[in-house]
């Protein structure tokens, strides 16, 4: 029988909050590819967004929005709804009135790996929606499925409170047993790269200057011919 779980294990507030401060490439680069989503999934209106918090999954037989309706009466402030409606696009799994729902909610964002309605008023709103597109093909309402159980979305597979990281670039899941970890290995990097980036703005240099100009061709083993 299909349940709501309305209860999941959140990562703690403070490891959510710094992996808000990594880059997502470093993201990307400690973790296995299997945990990034199908490209096809990107912010609704391709708007330059980010998000970051545990997932609120919502395990779809196909695209249904009463499922996603359900699940903004569990979700918390921060959290991400994940809509696993299998990419199907046969009708709407989510819609601008849930978005408005979610914003009320206080959720982070929406993740859909299907499509939606109403994305003139869902771009228009500042809860992000990532999702593969929009339609006019309306859905039978028919709750089959559950919330807060393990889902596959977008090609990844996401247990509740696991953190799920998504920008213009795409979206990535990490493990919630796996954050701490790789806020440790990352968080330097990122934090390099961040001032090599502030260094660039402020001097007007390229990466090509930072990296050691010629010296660089010449440690690549590139001839230099002037």
């Amino acid at each position: 029988m299909p349940k709501v779980y309305a209860s999941i294990n959140r990562p703690p507030r403070d490891l959510v909050a710094h992996v808000r401060g990594l880059r997502l490439d470093q993201i990307v680069k400690a973790l296995p590819v299997t945990q990034l989503m199908d490209s096809a999934i990107k912010p609704l209106g391709l708007r330059n967004v980010r998000i970051v918090g545990p997932a609120v999954t919502v395990a779809s037989v196909g695209p249904d929005p009463m499922l996603g309706m359900i699940a903004t009466g569990v979700a918390q402030p921060g959290d991400v709804i994940v809509v696993a409606a299998g990419g199907n696009e046969a009708g709407f799994a989510w819609g601008g009135g849930l978005t408005l729902s979610a914003a009320n909610v206080g959720c982070a964002g929406v993740v859909v790996d299907g499509v939606v309605i109403d994305a003139d008023s869902i771009v228009e709103q500042d809860t992000p929606v990532f999702c593969r597109g929009s339609t006019l093909r309306s859905t039978p309402i028919e709750v089959r499925g559950s919330i807060n159980v393990a889902v596959t979305c977008g090609g990844v597979l996401i247990e509740p409170g696991d953190l799920i990281v998504g920008t213009l670039d795409g979206v990535c899941v990490i493990p919630r047993a796996d954050i701490e970890e790789l806020v440790a290995t990352v968080g330097p990097e990122s934090a390099r790269i961040n001032a090599n980036i502030e260094t660039l703005i402020a001097t007007k240099q390229t990466i090509f200057d930072l990296r050691g100009g010629r010296s660089l061709a010449d440690d690549l083993g590139l001839e230099w011919v002037d």
